[in-house]
């Protein structure tokens, strides 16, 4: 029993701390404000406190610094919740806000020491998204919010169909170019990683290639790129 419950506390925590590179700053419609500098965002809320699109990208930025945090997250997660809960005071059903708040109770799974409270702090935050998004499917930021969050989590959460059927939505439409630019290249770049992760390797390299394409100097083609070089040098020390 104690091994197992070992394997469970390894696998959530590499899971949650297995984010990739770069969580997407962008969103479907370029419809947030394209400031990424907190400094900046923070003195403008001091003024706009109920400007929900504002909020809005606070929370992203928040919620990504905490993806990343190398040591504690606490503090960016507490600054995530802060802004979601004022947009949903003014927008309760904010598909987009109630999809990053489940995101965040999932990477919130980090804190507890107990491996029962860290699955239960997943499930909580899993089916928070679910719930948004079973109201709002065609909510493509918050499709590409859970599909995201949810890629690494280990098997035991029975995540994998979701992933793909959200990765399928999103590139579809994107092949269409129905989103901005930068949403488009994200989605690229997330759908290649997790064509790598269930092992289609090729299907991650044409992905990646074409996302390129879409705008070869973006930032995001900067990431692709390099998923593409780490993916190549991969394929080369596997040949010789």
């Amino acid at each position: 029993m104690a091994s197992r419950w070992t394997r469970i506390i390894v696998g959530v925590g590499l899971a949650l701390a297995a984010w990739l590179p770069a969580w997407a700053a962008a969103t479907a419609r370029g419809d947030l404000p394209a400031i990424s500098d907190l400094a900046t965002l923070e003195s403008r809320l001091g003024t706009e406190s109920t400007n929900a699109p504002l909020l809005l990208r606070a929370a992203l930025e928040y919620h990504n610094r905490a993806a990343f945090a190398s040591e504690d997250s606490s503090r960016w997660l507490t600054q995530t919740r802060t802004c979601l809960e004022k947009v949903l005071q003014l927008d309760p059903q904010n598909t987009f806000a109630r999809t990053l708040l489940g995101s965040a109770v999932v990477i919130s799974a980090r804190e507890p020491f107990w491996p029962g409270a860290k699955i239960r702090r997943v499930r909580e935050g899993l089916a928070l998204m679910d719930t948004a998004l079973a109201a709002d499917p065609e909510n493509a930021d918050a499709r590409f919010t859970r599909a995201s969050n949810n890629l690494f989590l280990p098997g035991m959460f029975q995540r994998e169909s979701i992933v793909r059927e959200d990765f399928a939505w999103l590139q579809e439409r994107a092949d269409r170019g129905e989103f901005a630019a930068d949403f488009r290249q994200y989605i690229f770049l997330y759908h290649g990683r997790a064509q790598v992760r269930w092992g289609e390797t090729e299907r991650a390299r044409s992905l990646w290639e074409a996302g390129i394409a879409i705008d070869p100097n973006s930032k995001v083609a900067a990431e692709l790129r390099e998923a593409l070089g780490g993916f190549i040098s991969q394929s080369k020390g596997s040949r010789s």
